[in-house]
């Protein structure tokens, strides 16, 4: 997806029209507001100009998860805004929605940013390696 200020938008009904194709509709507005919240962080902070931000959605036995890539060096970091600060929430927002989420390095430049969704009945290690996924890309 191209940096602009439709792309969080866009995110979002990939993710939620992936999902529903799917049949995996149980966290769907979860998952919805966490790749918003992921992909305007990269728009904002983490991709250059005349960049792109790759979104994947995944499926795997315990878990779905979201992962947003950009090219941006630099790593996010929760942190605690004042209630009068208009931003800084983003992180926030993921933390309590998602079972997990992190950061990791990946080839070429940049980073990716993921959040992660347990299944009913699972809890995943974090940090822990998926296999046999089905995942779609936009």
């Amino acid at each position: 997806m191209s940096r602009r200020r439709t792309t969080p938008r866009s995110a979002r009904d990939f993710v939620v029209a992936t999902l529903t194709e799917w049949g995996e509709t149980s966290r769907l507005d979860d998952m919805r507001l966490c790749a918003s919240e992921l992909v305007t962080n990269a728009v904002l902070h983490g991709t250059p100009a005349g960049r792109l931000v790759l979104v994947r959605v995944g499926s795997f036995a315990d878990r779905l998860l979201i992962e947003v890539h950009d090219a941006g060096d630099d790593v996010p970091a929760q942190c605690a805004p004042e209630e009068s600060d208009i931003g800084g929430r983003g992180l926030l927002i993921v933390s309590t929605t998602a079972d997990r989420w992190g950061v990791k390095e990946r080839r070429g430049p940049g980073k990716c940013v993921w959040a992660a969704f347990d299944r009913a009945g699972s809890r995943g290690a974090p940090g822990s390696r998926d296999t046999g996924s089905e995942s779609g890309t936009a």
